[in-house]
């Protein structure tokens, strides 16, 4: 089989973002199990605040949740950075 020159191999790149952040929804005072975990990259601590709070409002659940934000350091380690809370 000739390989097709006119497509592109797959390949997926994020620019201009360095950090990956992990979410944990937390609906319960139960911490250690979470609900729902959502893995995305953002820019800076900022924009991942933003964005964790965005995750955590599309999360289906009781009007009084919280998250845990945790940045990867890049070894497999998840760092805990801050809760994000939206009250009822």
């Amino acid at each position: 089989m000739v390989p097709d020159q006119t497509r592109q191999p797959f390949e997926s790149y994020v620019e201009a973002t360095t950090d990956e952040y992990r979410l944990d929804v937390c609906t319960d005072p139960e911490s250690d199990s979470p609900q729902t975990i959502a893995y995305f990259t953002a820019a800076d601590m900022d924009a991942a605040c933003h964005q964790a709070a965005r995750l955590l409002a599309a999360v289906n659940g009781p009007d009084d949740r919280y998250a845990d934000l945790y940045c990867h350091d890049g070894d497999g380690t998840a760092i805990f950075c801050d809760t994000i809370h939206l009250p009822a």
